[in-house]
């Protein structure tokens, strides 16, 4: 059987068919109704960007500005004499800043750093979701004339609404029950 022979699933609500088609089906021949865009498949959510360029240059002025700060303050309150170095600074004063500079950079960059990782969590935790949301819609029928959703299998009908609920769930909507088949019913 090819997609088209196969018939449209029974309307859990009305248990009627001939008003029951594919939500994908709908949403593709008529793309700009009302009715397509309430039925429109799950968006997929934007990748994180990122650590760049940027991120690497605020952490350096960061860290730039929090060694001056250090090696101002040093030599504010260091007792040491002045040496030769440049502008007379001390090597007390020095030795401070460039141990404050690598102290910072390191923190402000692995902050950067937690914050993309926490991100990718994120992001990933929205695609699984996302993906098996896309496998959802896939398989959604709409009755027009009860106005509502189902899964295969499902025993209650949703309302266009709620279709992101649906399709977003955790857990697989209530299926129906099927009992086994009897050789001798009636008897």
């Amino acid at each position: 059987m090819t997609a088209d022979t196969i018939p449209s699933p029974c309307c859990p609500q009305c248990g009627q068919n001939d008003m029951v088609r594919r939500v994908s089906a709908i949403v593709q021949a008529e793309p700009e109704s009302p009715l397509a865009q309430k039925l429109a498949a799950p968006r997929s959510p934007r990748p994180v960007p990122a650590i760049g360029c940027a991120t690497l240059f605020f952490s350096t002025m960061v860290s730039i500005s929090a060694a001056i700060f250090a090696v101002g303050l040093t030599e504010l309150t260091a007792t040491a004499p002045r040496t030769s170095l440049l502008f007379g600074v001390r090597d007390t004063s020095v030795f401070t800043g460039i141990i404050t500079f690598l102290f910072v950079f390191v923190g402000v960059h692995a902050m950067f750093v937690w914050r993309q990782a926490r991100l990718n969590r994120i992001f990933r935790r929205a695609f699984v979701a996302w993906h098996r949301a896309s496998e959802r819609w896939q398989q959604l029928s709409y009755c027009a004339r009860c106005d509502g959703v189902f899964l295969p299998g499902q025993t209650t009908l949703t309302p266009v609404d709620q279709m992101q609920m649906l399709i977003y769930a955790r857990r697989q909507p209530s299926q129906a029950t099927v009992a086994p088949p009897t050789g001798a019913e009636g008897r």
